[in-house]
């Protein structure tokens, strides 16, 4: 598989992720309906979701795509290593991450972003491609990407 999306492609959601109403009672079906948004636009293969943080670990969210890892300890993997940097990160090539954590043997590139609230990681935004992939420019996308959706979870 190749890539099929643009850093345009990414960056022309955000307006339709801010222009959802701050409606609390309809906050997951705006979420629902964003990582949709966000899954189509990646392209086949992918994999788009949040893992939360809670008393167990980093508990999987709202996603599209194909089943996955339920619960990730806060420094395990891509999502953990995220959770515990407070940053970005961003792996071309998930077999040379060490710790990489295998939860759909399709994935070969992933990004994990920071979402936070009031100074607070609120959730792990984890993006997965079924190819390997330079994140290189893009994670700034994301990562806007991610602030435009943290008022949705």
């Amino acid at each position: 598989m190749q890539k099929t999306f643009e850093i345009d492609d990414i960056l022309g959601l955000i307006p339709a992720f801010e222009g959802m109403d701050g409606d609390p009672e309809l906050a997951v079906a705006h979420l629902g309906n964003a990582l949709s948004l966000l899954h189509q636009t990646l392209g086949e293969g992918a994999w788009v979701g949040f893992y939360l943080p809670r008393e167990r670990g980093l508990i999987l969210g709202a996603f599209q795509g194909t089943p996955a890892c339920e619960v990730i300890a806060y420094d395990k993997g891509v999502v953990g290593a995220c959770y515990a940097e407070r940053a970005t990160i961003a792996v071309s090539d998930v077999t040379t991450f060490p710790g990489y954590i295998c939860c759909d043997a399709a994935a070969k590139s992933e990004i994990c972003v920071p979402t936070y609230r009031d100074g607070e990681v609120i959730a792990i935004l984890d993006i997965d491609l079924p190819y390997v992939h330079d994140f290189s420019g893009e994670e700034e996308a994301f990562e806007l990407l991610a602030r435009a959706l943290s008022s949705r979870i």
